[in-house]
């Protein structure tokens, strides 16, 4: 009883977040249809679009804070509810932190050599970084493709 009710609750709050980021995107391409940047009106228009930008980005912001609570919430709950599962979950964050690891050892922070361009994110740590990002990417893509014809061919042999 007590599942199904948290359930529902669950589906009416991401329904209410669902309906919350219709309404801004059809406000948003409400005010910003058939611009002629031309016109003295529009361009007055078209500053004004930056508050509404502000209420696309404070939503962002706002989901984005929900989905990292709900993201290490609900694991840290189980972890505390179910000891057994609690531990392959803490073995899984283990796994993704050593192969972020290998991922930034194998990571350039080499300077690029950029023509034209002398902006501020041609620094190291962020190149590092970056190649981190791009490295890890890579080998949770391998990693799925292998589980997946492995699941496949498990298939074929039972």
């Amino acid at each position: 009883m007590k599942q199904k009710y948290l359930t529902t609750i669950g589906q009416y709050f991401f329904y209410l977040l669902l309906a919350i980021s219709v309404v801004l995107t059809v406000t948003f391409y409400l005010n910003t249809g058939n611009i002629n940047v031309d016109e003295p009106v529009v361009a007055k228009r078209v500053a004004d679009m930056g508050s509404i930008l502000n209420l696309f980005f404070y939503w962002i912001y706002i989901v984005a804070v929900i989905a990292v609570i709900l993201a290490i919430g609900f694991p840290l709950i189980n972890i505390v509810s179910n000891p057994k599962k609690g531990l392959k979950t803490l073995i899984s964050i283990a796994i993704i932190v050593v192969l972020l690891f290998v991922a930034y050892q194998f990571a350039d922070g080499t300077l690029l050599n950029i023509p034209g361009y002398d902006g501020p994110d041609n620094i190291p740590s962020r190149l590092k970084m970056t190649d981190t990002i791009i490295f890890s990417v890579y080998a949770m893509f391998v990693v799925a493709i292998i589980s997946v014809l492995y699941a496949e061919i498990s298939k074929l042999f039972k």
